[in-house]
């Protein structure tokens, strides 16, 4: 209850810092009444009445004032110190960005350049017979397929037998942190590795005869080599594609509300759910031992086990 309108024996009682402000304190031996603050009961304070409260000096009431003086002077401080990080936050981003643009701006003319010399490696690049079905993966810088970069594809044929392995060195990033901490794969181990328009054409070459192409989210696999001018938009459509994590989804079973389908299942799940030996290959999140992974679910689905 609130206590000056339903309680009017305690009308003119008051809580400590009600009468610290009108420089009183309670005396020594009060003990006052303990009242909610308002009708919805949520908070009670201690309230004295004017018989229990005394004039209190000047250092008393200091005294008594200090913590919260201490708790404004922290908030106060604390207040300034988020709001210079935030200040310096937002100018470091936009310096990256003017950073980030200068950098897209002298690229760009290089980049038409490498495209041009792509397209022509293709049309040069000596013709080989590859299977028309194939299993790919690959290992990338992050998630998005027009800023992050290549740092690995794998490709290996129905049997196992590998058409293409390589290591990548980014042309645009020097780092990158959160992708390492999954794929292992730092910058060091691709300082000597070749940049991606220097086996275009080799991916290529197996890609355009590729008609039926396995993957474990694949479409994340192909908007990559897009991204990196290996395949076009009409070749991207064009193709035929198998998604292991989509099947394998279903399979095991854990759907999803929220997205009213069933929930995808990270490569080592699908693994593990058909006791599949990584040691047999290449360990985990290496994109050559994603892809017999991914060939041996695979052929697990196709047979029903």
């Amino acid at each position: 209850m609130k206590a000056k309108n339903y309680c009017p024996e305690f009308e003119e009682y008051k809580t400590i810092r009600q009468w610290a402000l009108l420089g009183q304190l309670p005396k020594k031996d009060a003990k006052g009444v303990e009242l909610w603050a308002n009708r919805n009961c949520q908070t009670s304070y201690v309230y004295y009445s004017p018989d229990e409260v005394e004039p209190a000096t000047e250092k008393e009431l200091q005294d008594f004032f200090q913590p919260e003086r201490d708790r404004k002077n922290k908030l106060a401080r604390l207040n300034r110190k988020w709001r210079k990080e935030a200040e310096e936050k937002k100018r470091q981003e936009e310096q990256k960005k003017i950073f980030d643009e200068a950098v897209e701006a002298a690229l760009l003319p290089y980049r038409k350049l490498i495209w041009r010399l792509t397209e022509k490696t293709k049309e040069l690049y000596p013709k080989k017979e590859y299977p028309q079905a194939i299993v790919i993966d690959t290992e990338t810088t992050g998630l998005d397929p027009f800023h992050d970069e290549l740092l690995q594809v794998s490709i290996i044929d129905e049997e196992g037998n590998v058409l293409f392995d390589s290591y990548f060195k980014p042309i645009r990033h020097t780092d990158w942190w959160e992708a390492e901490s999954v794929n292992g794969i730092s910058p060091e181990m691709v300082a000597d590795a070749p940049y991606i328009n220097e086996k275009a054409a080799e991916l290529y070459a197996i890609l355009s005869q590729a008609h039926w192409i396995i993957g474990y989210n694949v479409d994340f696999d192909l908007r990559f080599l897009m991204g990196s001018d290996i395949i076009t938009d009409e070749e991207y459509n064009a193709f035929r594609t198998e998604d292991v994590m989509i099947q394998f989804a279903e399979i095991y079973g854990e759907y999803s509300v929220y997205h009213e389908d069933y929930k995808w299942q990270k490569l080592t799940t699908a693994a593990a759910y058909y006791d599949y030996d990584w040691a047999e290959h290449e360990e985990a999140h290496n994109s050559l031992g994603d892809c017999f992974a991914t060939l041996f679910v695979y052929h697990k689905i196709l047979s029903g086990e």
